[in-house]
């Protein structure tokens, strides 16, 4: 289904594309506020790095704007954009834990319960969100917002 406007990404992502047409489209654009109510033009849902490089230069190229989405829970809905699009992280739920080094790596879709699951497993823990849905990138990079000095808006775009 979907558009030609999204085929030349099909063509350059593993992720599936999903568009206003798609049946799981009212499924994949919602996030956990559900006072947030933004209707993006598609949605990528990420399968690797390659997958993420090709939609920006994609959405760049088409001059609109991109929302990531981790674990989806940010209140203000920043993981999600209206006639944008959306690179939805949520299935890179991966954390791997080095125990010797008392480490770990999480995937951008990663939440609080992945999380600790992955590191209770050593015997390990962390200071981070209380709620387990709730996503680790977007908690440890400022609570879901991208905000820096001088900025005036916290969403990514291209």
């Amino acid at each position: 289904m979907g558009t030609e406007r999204f085929d030349v990404l099909r063509g350059q992502v593993r992720g599936q594309v999903i568009e206003g047409d798609d049946p799981e489209y009212e499924v994949a654009r919602h996030v956990f506020n559900g006072m947030v109510d933004r209707r993006p033009a598609a949605i990528l849902r990420v399968s690797q790095v390659a997958d993420v490089m090709a939609a920006v230069r994609f959405a760049h190229g088409l001059g609109i704007d991109v929302a990531l989405r981790g674990g989806g829970h940010s209140a203000p809905g920043f993981g999600t954009v209206d006639g944008g699009l959306v690179l939805d992280f949520s299935a890179r739920r991966g954390v791997r834990v080095d125990p010797a080094a008392r480490t770990a790596r999480v995937e951008a879709g990663a939440t609080w319960a992945d999380f600790n699951h992955a590191t209770h497993a050593f015997g390990l823990a962390s200071t981070g969100g209380i709620i387990g849905t709730t996503g680790v990138a977007g908690l440890t990079l400022g609570a879901g917002s991208a905000t820096w000095p001088g900025s005036t808006d916290s969403r990514a775009t291209t």
